[in-house]
């Protein structure tokens, strides 16, 4: 892949983290058509992320939207390098024992409610692939994961002392890492046009809040349906 088309992908993956979703499938339509050659091809991936939070308390698989777009370059018969740029891909888990906010009188008002946390990420894995055919069927890969904390919210279920029941939100980005990385193995099965993978993340990064003394790491199963663009789709 020529160095032209490697300053064309960084760019495109700087346009995509400073635009919006609709700007973005703009952006993806424009560059899979200037992108594509027979060995290289750029689409959108557009799915669901199946979170949890290991470590912790009463944690449950938290659903969410993954979106954004992918590359696939196809640099030999059978090895491949495939990733994504995910501006949509939040983690995170409910069903939580609520966790001190560290404020008396809202501790006491969540104490018997539940924690729902959301961490708000951009996900960049970046995969090797084996694929006994160049363009089409079965292929698996294995890669590293860099996911960029954009946000994360902790959201209570609370109840006053009147018997009220509200949600509660409170902004912990500043006590979560800006990065998680991680580690993901990808399954795929692509046909001509389009594709369907599944990708699981398991995260290596602690993310437990300060003072607290059990490791957090996020597990991510991502499974989505990959659209490709451009004119060349392969020889």
């Amino acid at each position: 892949m020529s160095l032209l088309r490697c300053w064309g992908w960084a760019l495109a993956a700087s346009l995509v983290l400073a635009t919006p979703a609709r700007a973005q499938v703009l952006i993806g339509y424009l560059l899979g058509n200037v992108l594509s050659t027979p060995t290289f091809n750029i689409g959108f991936e557009i799915g669901a992320n199946f979170t949890n939070l290991d470590g912790l308390a009463g944690a449950e698989r938290l659903n969410s939207t993954a979106f954004g777009l992918f590359y696939d370059w196809r640099f030999s018969e059978h090895l491949h390098l495939g990733g994504s740029l995910l501006p949509i891909a939040a983690r995170g888990a409910k069903s939580l024992t609520p966790i001190p906010t560290g404020d008396p009188e809202i501790d006491n008002q969540t104490a018997d409610g539940t924690l729902q946390r959301s961490i708000s990420y951009v996900e960049i894995p970046v995969l090797l692939k084996w694929a006994p055919k160049r363009d089409v069927g079965f292929r698996i890969g294995i890669g590293p994961s860099l996911g960029l904390i954009t946000g994360a919210i902790d959201r209570y279920e609370a109840t006053t002392a009147a018997g009220t029941k509200y949600t509660l939100e409170n902004d912990i980005e500043g006590q979560m890492p800006g990065i998680d990385l991680g580690l993901s193995a990808d399954i795929e099965w692509r046909f001509e046009m389009l594709s369907i993978a599944a990708r699981y993340t398991e995260g290596l990064t602690d993310l437990r809040q300060p003072g607290a003394s059990t490791a957090v790491h996020s597990r991510a199963l991502t499974g989505t349906g990959r659209i490709y663009l451009g004119k060349n789709k392969g020889s």
